[in-house]
């Protein structure tokens, strides 16, 4: 039997859009900074310094991560549950929301101790000389330059295959068979616009999609 089509939204947001913005076009990760040092004109010290500021902070970040992943773990498996325990899962997210703050403030850290040891005319050329990938690096499970807006994870079939996903606007039907597609078109979907979320698996998913619903389908309708 394929294994059951798991999904968790998340609606979560860190403060508003414009300060999310601010965050991924002000600030700056050190793999970047060291990637342009030679651009840049970076001094011994500041790369000694930069490299100081990343090695004193990542092992208590990702001990936080590391924390964070687990309590992930437990919640899923809670929700997985034919019948779902609501204060055991409330409880749960409830530590998740701490950890995932204790996350985002450790890396806020880091990346205003690296902008400030560069200078002025560093910060406008770094802004110019990255690229698309080099903001990749804010990617994380609770990013703090990125609009964490939507996350949605569903577990692949025994054959790697992903559920079809669909996203209703306006009586407009779009449907998506890569996953990557999908992701990509709800980045611009703002959280308030979603209406409802609907999971439909097994023998229900087929008779309403045919093939392209074996692997299960996951409908999200936006409000008109």
């Amino acid at each position: 039997m394929k294994k059951i089509i798991f999904l968790l939204l998340c609606i979560a947001g860190y403060g508003n859009s414009i300060a999310q913005d601010t965050f991924q076009s002000e600030l700056f990760a050190a793999e970047t900074v060291l990637k342009f040092r030679a651009d840049l004109e970076l001094s011994d010290d500041q790369v000694r310094i930069i490299k100081k500021i990343y090695n004193d902070n990542i092992t208590a970040f990702n001990t936080t991560k590391w924390d964070l992943d687990a309590l992930q773990v437990g919640l899923n498996k809670l929700i997985a549950e034919s019948k779902v325990d609501e204060k055991a899962a409330l409880a749960k997210m409830e530590e998740i929301s701490m950890l995932e703050q204790k996350l985002k403030s450790q890396r806020l850290k880091m990346l205003v101790k690296i902008k400030n040891e560069l200078t002025e005319s560093q910060q406008s050329m770094l802004k110019e000389l990255r690229k698309d990938e080099d903001l990749s690096v804010f990617k994380l499970t609770t990013p703090i330059s990125e609009d964490p807006r939507i996350v949605i994870r569903g577990s692949a079939t025994k054959d790697g295959k992903s559920p079809m996903y669909i996203i209703i606007d306006k009586n407009k039907e779009t449907k998506y068979t890569d996953g990557n597609m999908f992701k990509k078109s709800m980045k611009s979907i703002s959280p308030d616009r979603i209406e409802n979320v609907n999971v439909i698996k097994g023998k229900a998913a087929i008779t309403q999609y045919g093939k392209e619903g074996e692997n299960g389908v996951i409908i999200i309708k936006l409000k008109d």
